[in-house]
C-alpha cells in the first residue's frame, strides 16, 4: 500500500513538474513579444489555489496531468470581446505579432522540456564521470557523435539458476573469472563450462562497486545467467558539448531500436512489442515503480527522458499540439492570409478531442498488456 502510495506522488510530481516546465516556456514566450497573459495554469478542473498579479491569474487545479497558458489571441475568439473592448486589433493580442513571434511563442515550451532535459543529463553525466551507462543495442550501424565508445560484457540474473543462489546483483558486468580479466562470450563461456564452480568479478554498471560471487556450473555446463554486449558512451573530451552530445546520441540509438523493432514486426506480423514503446500515463507510472529503488541519478535520467518525449509529442503536426499551431502559423504566413479565427478554433478543438480519444485508447492498450509491459520492465 505504502508503495502505492509513493509511486502517484512520484506520478503526480514528474507530470505536473514537467508540465510547469513546458507551459512556462510558452508563458516567458508571449511576455517577451508583450502578448497578453490572462491565466497560467498547472493541472486542469477546479481551482484549488489562485492568486491574480497584475493582468495574469495564477492556478493550481485539482487534476494534475497537465496544465495551459491562456493567452490572448491563441484560443477562443469570444476572448476579444473582454473587458468591454474590442482586443481583436490590441497590440497585446498574440495574432499581432509578427510570425515570427507567435511561432517562437508556441515553440517555446517544447524549447523549454528539450533544455530542462539537456540540464539534467549534463549533472546525470558530470556524477557518472561523463560516462553513460551501458547501452544494450547493436553500435554497428550507428554513427555516434562525439563520444568515444567502450564495449563491455553485460548479464542478468535468471531466476531459475545457480548465480542467484549466490547472492550475486541481478545485472551489472561481468570483468573477470576465477581471477582472470574476460571482455567476451566465448571465453567467459568456455570457463564455466569445463568447470564444477568459478569465481565471477562483477561490478555495477557504472563500475564503481564491484564483488566477488562464487557459483556453482549446473550438470549443463550452465550458471544462470543471460549475457549481452553492452556500449559505454564517454564524453570527457567534450564536457562542455556533453549534454547535447548525449541528447543526440540517444535519439539516434532510440531509432536504430524503433527501426529493428519496425522491421521485425514487419517480418513476424506482430507488432505487438512495438505498440508497447507508445504508451500513456499507465506505462509512466509503471517506469516509476519500476526505476523508483535504483538511485536517484536513475530517477533524474527518467524525468529527463520524459521531457525529451513530451517534447517530440507536442511538435507533432496536430493543431491541437504546438507542432500543429506552428504549422498553421506558417501556412498563414505562406499564403500571406490569416485563416479565419473560428474556423480555426474548430479545427483545434476537434483535434483535442480526437487526441484524448486517442490518449484513452492507449490507456486501455496498456492495462490489456499491463503483465506484458511489467516484463519488459523487469
Amino acid at each position: 500500500m505504502l508503495s502505492m502510495v509513493v509511486n502517484i506522488i512520484l506520478f503526480v510530481f514528474v507530470i505536473g513538474f514537467l508540465t510547469l516546465i513546458h507551459e512556462l516556456g510558452h508563458f516567458l514566450a508571449a511576455k517577451s513579444v508583450g502578448a497578453r497573459v490572462y491565466e497560467f495554469s498547472v493541472g486542469f478542473g477546479p481551482k484549488l489555489i489562485s492568486k491574480k498579479y497584475g493582468e495574469t491569474l495564477y492556478c493550481i487545479r485539482i487534476i494534475p496531468l497537465g496544465g495551459f497558458v491562456k493567452i490572448l489571441g491563441d484560443g477562443d475568439p469570444s476572448e476579444y470581446e473582454k473587458e468591454g473592448e474590442d482586443l481583436s486589433k490590441s497590440e497585446y493580442n498574440l495574432n499581432n505579432k509578427s510570425k515570427i513571434a507567435q511561432i517562437f511563442v508556441m515553440l517555446a515550451g517544447v524549447c523549454m522540456n528539450i533544455l530542462f532535459a539537456i540540464f539534467f543529463y549534463y549533472i546525470i553525466l558530470a556524477f557518472n564521470g561523463w560516462r553513460t551507462s551501458p547501452v544494450y543495442v547493436d553500435f554497428s550501424d550507428i554513427n555516434v557523435v562525439a563520444a568515444d565508445v567502450e564495449k563491455t560484457l553485460g548479464y542478468s540474473v535468471l531466476e531459475d539458476g545457480n548465480a542467484i543462489k549466490s547472492g550475486i546483483p541481478e545485472y551489472g558486468v561481468i570483468k573477470g573469472i576465477n581471477g582472470v580479466e574476460v571482455s567476451d562470450k566465448d571465453s567467459l563461456t568456455e570457463v564455466i563450462e569445463g568447470a564444477e564452480e568459478i569465481t565471477l568479478l562483477v561490478c555495477d554498471e557504472m563500475e564503481k562497486e564491484c564483488g566477488e560471487y562464487p557459483i556453482v556450473v549446473d550438470e549443463s555446463g550452465k550458471i544462470g545467467i543471460f549475457l549481452s554486449y553492452g556500449y559505454i558512451l564517454d564524453y570527457s573530451d567534450h564536457k562542455v558539448f556533453a549534454g547535447p552530445l548525449y541528447l543526440t546520441n540517444n535519439l539516434k540509438i532510440i531509432g536504430r531500436v524503433l527501426s529493428s523493432m519496425l522491421g521485425t514486426a514487419k517480418e513476424t506480423g506482430d507488432y505487438s512489442d512495438l505498440s508497447n514503446t507508445v504508451s500513456g500515463p499507465v506505462g509512466i507510472f509503471l517506469l516509476i515503480d519500476s526505476l523508483k529503488t535504483r538511485g536517484l541519478l536513475v530517477f533524474i535520467s527518467l524525468v529527463a527522458d520524459l521531457s525529451i518525449s513530451l517534447a517530440i509529442m507536442n511538435i507533432l503536426p496536430i493543431p491541437a499540439l504546438d507542432g500543429g499551431r506552428v504549422l498553421i502559423v506558417a501556412l498563414e504566413g505562406i499564403f500571406r492570409k490569416d485563416f479565419d479565427e473560428k474556423l480555426k478554433a474548430i479545427v483545434i478543438n476537434g483535434s483535442m478531442i480526437l487526441l484524448m480519444v486517442l490518449v484513452v485508447l492507449i490507456m486501455i492498450k496498456d492495462v490489456i498488456n499491463i503483465d506484458t509491459m511489467k516484463e519488459m520492465l523487469g
